[in-house]
């Protein structure tokens, strides 16, 4: 009289007449009349979900951006060609592990977690979100990825797909520029769109007698005499929130504010670059 089934819903194959199977998800009740006992199957046929999960793994395997897909433990249940590719892996080598072997520790640490709060909660966090992330490699090798989840359900089994963009080339990219100018003869300061300086090479630190530490991590209102710093933010999020550009590929005669207290005339020049959805502003200074 255990009941490992009845009221429990399942995915099971079914057959046929002509030997073909088919997906098919079954809940069992029983019920009872004097001493007979009878089992009802009411049956759901998963045949047009499966073959629409069959395309759309055709259409996954051969894009040509990194896919991985994972069940609601984060095992991997499939990687397309590209995503062996960048991570440098057999799709052999990744089919059946948990998805934290592509992470860095201090992610795969707590992926698990995520996955259960979710489960739990059904808050979604992350998911229809893109982030940048770091990838790790067979190798071992860190790089930047792009990553962007989805949630597909086919029965009661829930499955995930990150889809991403590797972001390597335009790092090497950010690298390289950087360190042209660092090495500057003009002073330089980036920003990123929030105001926070990113960077400054050592001409800007010269000219307003600030150390490389003094000033990443600050905003970049504190260059400024009080009338534009308190303006700052406000250009800031309107550009961001609109995309007008009022002074990006302009130059402009401002004042700029040294460590000191005191302030001095300079010519601006502002340009902006993207790495993933993080945007980035780098003023040029004469």
């Amino acid at each position: 009289g255990v009941k490992k089934v009845l009221g429990v819903g399942r995915q099971l194959r079914g057959r046929r007449s002509d030997g073909n199977t088919f997906s098919l998800y079954l809940t069992l009740s029983e019920a009872r009349i004097g001493k007979r006992v009878f089992f009802t199957g009411i049956m759901r046929d998963l045949s047009a979900e499966e073959e629409e999960h069959e395309r759309m793994l055709s259409i996954l395997k051969v894009t040509h951006y990194p896919i991985v897909q994972i069940n609601e433990q984060g095992i991997i249940q499939l990687v397309n060609t590209a995503c062996c590719k960048v991570f440098m892996y057999q799709e052999s080598e990744l089919v059946g592990q948990n998805v934290k072997i592509l992470m860095p520790e201090e992610h795969a640490n707590m992926h698990d977690s995520y996955l259960m709060n979710y489960l739990t909660t059904g808050v979604k966090k992350v998911l229809g979100v893109g982030r940048q992330l770091r990838g790790r490699r067979s190798d071992g090798s860190m790089f930047s990825i792009y990553l962007t989840l989805s949630e597909a359900r086919i029965g009661k089994r829930v499955f995930y797909a990150g889809h991403m963009r590797d972001l390597s080339a335009e790092e090497q990219e950010q690298e390289r520029m950087m360190s042209i100018l660092s090495s500057a003869v003009d002073p330089i300061v980036q920003i990123n769109e929030k105001g926070i300086i990113q960077m400054v090479n050592n001409a800007c630190c010269q000219v307003f007698k600030y150390q490389d530490v003094d000033l990443v991590g600050q905003n970049v209102k504190i260059l400024m005499p009080e009338e534009h710093a308190s303006q700052h933010d406000s250009y800031l999020e309107t550009y961001v929130t609109t995309g007008i550009k009022k002074v990006l590929g302009v130059g402009r005669k401002l004042r700029g504010k040294k460590s000191d207290g005191s302030f001095f005339g300079l010519y601006l020049s502002l340009s902006e670059s993207r790495i993933g959805n993080d945007i980035f502003f780098t003023g040029i200074l004469r």
